[in-house]
């Protein structure tokens, strides 16, 4: 079994599996009514499926934050991982009363695990991914009480893998370009469900093209 397609089954769900998204800019809601958001994210890519939840912080223009935590299991790998993730961004309008929202920031996710049996050995994975870049998105009436939320990102990508077996350790480092883009669909105030396409540019440690839909709900004050 080829280092790089476990390695893969790791790296790429965590690229997208971060529930750390929020704002207009990224397809989701603002925090306009809210200040705290809770969702959940399911992601499939070639060699993978993961799922998990979280929640971001933050306000309608400046800063915002979040964490997330979910889990992946394999095609053709009896395993799981854990992951783990963090975002932190920055909205702001376009330009002056522009409807348009445009969002720099980043994400740091780890994966740990899967452990795959290497003969009468094991063989531990982990990896570490980091992305820096900006999203741009806005908010279209649908009707009066649905808004589409269309948004396209693009980033840096960086991964970091390690798999070990029988005290030795084998490490490799990806960079490449992230692209992806969707569309948040607002059912209520407090309510969105968001499909989103990612693709990983240049890539060869990682999934390049994983499948998400996410939902996002805010919290009353």
């Amino acid at each position: 079994m080829k280092f790089n397609v476990l390695v893969g089954a790791v790296a790429g769900v965590a690229i997208c599996a971060t529930a750390a998204t929020a704002q207009v800019c990224q397809g989701d809601l603002s925090f306009r009514g809210s200040s705290t958001h809770i969702g959940g994210a399911l992601a499939v890519s070639n060699n993978s499926t993961s799922f998990g939840g979280g929640v971001t912080v933050g306000r309608p223009r400046g800063w915002y934050t979040g964490g997330s935590v979910g889990m992946a299991s394999y095609n053709n790998i009896d395993g799981h991982s854990l992951g783990i993730g963090a975002g932190l961004g920055y909205a702001m309008p376009l330009q002056q009363k522009s409807k348009w929202q445009i969002c720099p920031g980043g994400t740091v996710n780890l994966a740990f695990g899967p452990t795959v049996a290497v003969g009468p050995n094991d063989m531990h994975l982990s990896s570490q991914t980091v992305s820096l870049g900006a999203s741009i998105g806005t908010a279209v009436a649908l009707s009066k009480s649905v808004n589409l939320l269309p948004f396209g990102s693009a980033a840096f990508g960086y991964t970091r893998a390690t798999a070990k077996l029988n005290g030795n350790s084998t490490t490799n480092t990806d960079s490449y370009l992230l692209l992806g883009m969707g569309a948040g669909f607002q059912l209520t105030p407090s309510l969105v469900l968001r499909p989103a396409l990612n693709l990983a540019a240049g890539a060869d440690l990682i999934d390049d093209t994983i499948f998400g839909l996410s939902v996002t709900f805010a919290l009353p004050h």
